[in-house]
């Protein structure tokens, strides 16, 4: 169904359809005007001539007629003849004709004769009512003899049509490079350039996707580079300040100031941490490591007071960075127990699911509505408007979740369900 209506939104699948359309329009009203012409002109020009040259050939065969005379007539000329008399009946196509089935559309009377013209089976006949017998003579017409040369006008037709048709597809041919680029480029690709070698419109639109895509490049480089130097920057004056809070006397004050550097200095750390591995500003180091056990030093060393809710399964060794998956068992469970509620535990998942490690940290806390769930982890992004450090932290620490996770080839995924909690999953590949 999904490939239907992408061919139907297609830009070639509609040019088709509107040459084809066309072609259909073009012939219609050809032929109608060829059909129309035609019949104008043999109504007014041919057929009077027609109905004369039909009196010749009946004074030819003679009255009383003679059949040999007719025989003859018709195998040179293109008619066909039948006569009918009191005494007997004779039709040069060996048929005959049913009188009472001839539908007529005109009688008139000429030289003491009765005149009748219709149409009997598909051919238009001549009626002659002489005293003694009756005449009938087909009235030959250019459509009754068909030949494969008549549709050499029409082959040719379709063939031109079918030719500009492909020179417009070519033409439009590069549309379909650019999107795949604009694809590229947005899922954050911004290293790709578009390769279209055209001096036209199509090939100035790619080169203005690549100019915007390399300064986009340039200032988000920039801006790594700045929040880089400006974290490595906050370290100094940040350890010098812990050194002198060690100095206060009062015990109060001093425990203040030392959460709050401890704040700067763990943001400081997340903000280098998030740019090394979006910027690949440091290689991963990678290294066959148990997922169970880490989970089990995380849980012992960073919340040894919390209890869990545990289904560890015992999975293969993957090859990962241990220093960074740690941090990111960290901020999952940290941000799980600070939402979680009191009377319910943290349940914390692990399996392997078709060769891929699954690690999910649930809870039972407030509820998430969908809106928000697609932007949990961008930098900075808090579903309390009003940012106060008691709802929450910065909004790095899924951010930072996301970035080590896709170091790593995995993806996470965010739920969340009302009354049920929230639950946060981490598929690696093995």
């Amino acid at each position: 169904m999904k490939k239907l209506i992408k061919i139907k939104n297609s830009l070639s699948a509609k040019l088709l359809g509107l040459f084809v359309l066309m072609s259909f329009l073009l012939l219609v009203i050809a032929g109608s005007n060829i059909a129309f012409s035609f019949k104008n002109n043999f109504e007014e020009n041919i057929r009077p001539h027609l109905i004369q040259y039909l009196e010749y050939v009946q004074a030819d065969i003679g009255s009383p007629p003679n059949i040999e005379k007719a025989k003859s007539l018709t195998e040179s000329l293109p008619i066909e003849v039948t006569i009918k008399s009191h005494n007997k009946s004779w039709s040069s196509t060996n048929e005959v004709i049913r009188v009472s089935d001839i539908h007529y559309y005109r009688m008139f009377d000429k030289n003491n004769l009765k005149y009748k013209m219709g149409w009997y089976k598909n051919r238009e006949y001549l009626v002659i009512q002489q005293p003694n017998q009756t005449l009938f003579f087909s009235i030959p017409h250019p459509h009754e003899h068909f030949h494969i040369k008549h549709t050499i006008p029409l082959i040719i037709t379709i063939l031109l049509l079918a030719l500009f048709y492909y020179l417009t597809r070519r033409v439009f041919l590069p549309i379909k490079t650019i999107e795949k680029g604009i694809n590229r480029i947005g899922s954050g690709d911004l290293s790709h350039r578009i390769n279209i070698k055209r001096s036209d419109e199509l090939g100035s639109l790619a080169d203005n996707i690549n100019n915007m895509a390399a300064q986009i490049n340039d200032m988000l480089n920039a801006k790594r580079q700045l929040l880089l130097s400006i974290s490595h920057e906050i370290r100094s004056p940040v350890t010098r300040a812990k050194v002198a809070t060690e100095m206060l006397s009062n015990e109060e004050y001093k425990k203040e100031i030392s959460n709050n550097l401890n704040e700067i200095e763990s943001l400081t750390e997340e903000l280098l941490e998030t740019e090394r591995l979006s910027a690949n500003h440091q290689v991963l180091n990678k290294q066959e490591i148990k997922f169970d056990e880490l989970i089990e030093s995380v849980v012992g060393q960073y919340f040894p007071k919390q209890h869990f809710d545990k289904n560890i399964q015992h999975v293969k060794e993957a090859f990962l960075d241990a220093s960074r998956i740690k941090l990111l068992i960290k901020n999952l469970i940290g941000n799980a127990v600070a939402y979680c509620s009191a009377q319910d535990n943290v349940v914390l998942t692990l399996t392997q699911e078709k060769g891929n490690i699954v690690f999910s940290v649930h809870n039972h806390g407030s509820f998430i509505a969908e809106e928000h769930l697609p932007h949990l982890t961008e930098p900075f992004y808090r579903v309390d408007p009003s940012r106060q450090r008691e709802t929450g932290g910065y909004g790095l620490g899924l951010y930072l979740c996301r970035i080590i996770t896709e170091a790593h080839g995995g993806k996470i995924e965010i739920t969340s369900q009302i009354d049920k909690g929230t639950t946060v999953l981490v598929n690696f590949p093995v």
